[in-house]
């Protein structure tokens, strides 16, 4: 049976832990490795995301390696929960965004597997922040076609901050993820399925050797532990406009909840997979046109708890959206 390392603490307890915490000299601070090609956001010591933006054509071997920008995810206890190069789908990793199918006029790239030269590459950080209530960065990137020239550039900005839970530590993570894209070859299609598409969180591979992530939807959704996949040929409008989205999964001795949370206001359908290995997301079809960028805004929480409710996870949805409205 499963040692779940979790105990139940009433919420304001928790609540009381994570702003003492916050008092004790414990702060957010970044390291950047560019030989690595990594920049760590730490808190009190211990790791919450890598991202990861090396670049390295030297050999085909290192080429697959890093043709992707992606975020690597870690719990509140420092135990890296999402997956990077190598493993069951290679290609999946971490945090990340891309459509398979991304076409223009004269020419198209697959900035989902990175196939027949398409690329993602990091070009420079935009900013840097880091203090006793947040982490945050912003990056410039650029998804580069086989000529190795920009087809899409986009500006990444990656919030993390503490976010209080009735269970042990206290805290878990809050993510705020938007990027910006921005069209170089006129009118984009951005265009794909749900399974090669969108934004999109791949857990850690040792839930790939089980395939025993869980998930939760919205109350008018259906209400099974077991991912719930979807036909794209016979009912490509199914399992639609979900809004949230949560997957359960446990990783050593620890058991993590991940919510994705979507911005109502990005284009519909917004399709969602979900996948017992442990990835899951949205994906929508849209044109990108010139001089009218994108923005995608997500927001994902990771928290060690045991089974929160449909109900809980709704309300964090309504909060998601309240501080987007405040944000305009």
């Amino acid at each position: 049976m499963l040692a779940i390392r979790n105990l139940a603490l009433p919420f304001a307890l928790a609540l009381g832990m994570l702003l003492s915490h916050s008092t004790d000299a414990a702060e957010f601070s970044w390291k950047t490795d560019e030989a690595a090609g990594t920049a760590d956001l730490n808190y009190d010591g211990k790791p919450v995301l890598r991202y990861q933006f090396g670049f390295d054509t030297s050999t085909p071997e290192r080429a697959v390696e890093t043709f992707k920008v992606f975020h690597h995810v870690f719990g509140p206890d420092g135990t890296q929960i999402t997956k990077g190069d190598g493993g069951h789908f290679p290609h999946h990793r971490g945090l990340y965004v891309g459509w398979n199918k991304t076409s223009w006029d004269g020419g198209a790239g697959d900035f989902w597997h990175c196939t027949n030269g398409a690329h993602q590459r990091h070009v420079e950080f935009v900013k840097q922040e880091a203090d006793a209530d947040h982490g945050m960065m912003t990056s410039l990137i650029h998804w580069n076609a086989a000529d190795g020239k920009p087809a899409i550039v986009e500006t990444r900005t990656v919030t993390a901050k503490p976010f209080p839970i009735e269970v042990a530590p206290g805290y878990g993570w809050q993510i705020d993820w938007t990027s910006r894209l921005e069209s170089q070859r006129g009118e984009i299609t951005l265009d794909g399925d749900r399974q090669h598409a969108g934004f999109q969180f791949r857990a850690a591979n040792v839930v790939a050797e089980k395939n025993n992530a869980t998930y939760l939807r919205p109350d008018t959704f259906p209400e099974q532990p077991a991912a719930f996949e979807v036909n794209d040929a016979t009912d490509p409008d199914k399992h639609i406009n979900l809004g949230w989205l949560a997957m359960q999964y446990p990783v050593e001795e620890t058991l993590y909840t991940v919510g994705y949370l979507e911005d109502p206001s990005l284009p519909k359908p917004s399709r969602y997979s979900e996948r017992p290995y442990g990835r899951f997301g949205a994906f929508f079809k849209t044109t990108l046109k010139p001089d009218e960028p994108l923005t995608l805004r997500y927001r994902v929480i990771v928290t060690t708890e045991d089974k929160p409710t449909r109900a809980v996870w709704q309300k964090r949805h309504d909060a998601f959206v309240q501080d987007l409205k405040m944000a305009k």
